[in-house]
């Protein structure tokens, strides 16, 4: 019978040692699942940060575009004007332009008679 005794008290034992080897992998187990926890919550964290972060600079980006679409809109506005403005300078231009030819064929005219006079006698 101690011959039984003693494997019973040896399988005792290394049910116990496998007990208290489970007992610490169980204990690693939980230790790294929250240490997986934490890393999760702080990825999710980041995350969060990040995608506010890209939020806000989506609204910033948003703003600039807007605000260069109201730039683009203007100077489209101004270009139009002057355009107007240059098209009107362009017709003057060529009034001035026929005025001038008429004064230029008028003067012709005054100095052909003047010295025609003159070459006749006439004063």
């Amino acid at each position: 019978m101690t011959e039984r005794l003693d494997r019973i008290e040896a399988i005792l034992e290394r049910t116990a040692q496998r007990a208290e080897a489970n007992t610490i992998a169980i204990e690693a187990n939980a230790t790294a699942r929250e240490a997986d926890r934490v890393a999760i919550a702080a990825t999710i964290e980041a995350d969060r940060v990040a995608r506010e972060a890209d939020r806000v600079a989506m609204d910033q980006l948003r703003s600039t575009v807007n605000s260069l679409v109201q730039v683009v809109e203007i100077h489209q506005l101004n270009h139009e004007a002057t355009q107007r403005n240059f098209e009107g300078i362009v017709t003057e231009l060529r009034e001035i332009r026929t005025e001038i030819r008429g004064l230029r064929t008028e003067s012709q005219r005054i100095l052909e008679y003047l010295f025609g006079r003159q070459e006749n006698g006439e004063s």
